[in-house]
């Protein structure tokens, strides 16, 4: 029998990924009820075992997902790749290394920094310069999302004026991926944007997550003017 893996407080991330998905096909012409009845059938398709696909069908797509809810991390993996195939088609861009080229992991990263700065982590934005968030915020809504685990990896430096690299190494989560790193670019992007940061960049050319990657660890460089 498989194992749900490690959980983490995603409740909320979910909850904006069915947002997301609500506003894309809106602003696209594309139909909510077949769209999401397609992510839901190619979410259980990648979830491929029983157990798993039980857990989707019977948690996900069926029960109540809470802001304060703890989900197993490939729920996150396998939805954000169900829904990416599904809104742009099977050949779709999985993901990207900069905030400069879009795709929908970064599109979905970007929409959840917009919506959760004015809802539900509105008092962690709201009056915080860019780089005060990136030293003091960014961490914690990090460990939310990645755990304990991955938290002590998180290094966040701040390099110089408007600049600043944070390191990650997310290899022990099953959720860890480049689709998942550019919910990450997108995060960070979309998060800038809500604080007033001009001319907001996010690349992230060292990706320890893709295969024949020579170090673990994944590296994003954060810049404004």
């Amino acid at each position: 029998m498989a194992q749900n893996g490690k959980e983490h407080q995603l409740g909320d991330f979910i909850k904006g990924r069915l947002q997301f998905i609500q506003d894309y096909c809106e602003n696209n012409g594309l139909n909510l009820e077949t769209s999401f009845a397609d992510i839901q059938k190619e979410a259980v398709r990648l979830a491929g075992d029983p157990e798993r696909q039980e857990y989707l069908e019977k948690r996900l797509f069926s029960g109540s997902i809470l802001s304060s809810s703890f989900l197993p991390d490939w729920v996150d993996k396998v939805f954000l790749e169900a829904m990416t195939k599904v809104l742009k088609g099977m050949h779709a861009k999985l993901y990207t290394s900069t905030s400069e080229e879009s795709c929908i992991p970064f599109e979905a990263g970007r929409f959840n920094a917009r919506r959760q700065a004015e809802t539900v982590f509105k008092l962690l934005y709201q009056g915080k310069r860019p780089e005060v968030w990136m030293k003091t915020t960014f961490p914690v809504l990090y460990l939310k999302c990645y755990g304990d685990d991955a938290a002590k990896h998180l290094k966040v430096e701040e390099t110089g004026p408007g600049h600043f690299r944070v390191t990650t190494d997310n290899r022990d989560l099953e959720k860890a991926s480049p689709m998942d790193c550019s919910t990450v670019i997108g995060y960070l992007f979309g998060s800038l944007e809500m604080l007033g940061a001009e001319r907001p960049l996010v690349t992230h050319d060292i990706c320890g997550i893709k295969p024949g990657s020579p170090s673990g660890v994944c590296v994003f460089e954060v810049s404004w003017k």
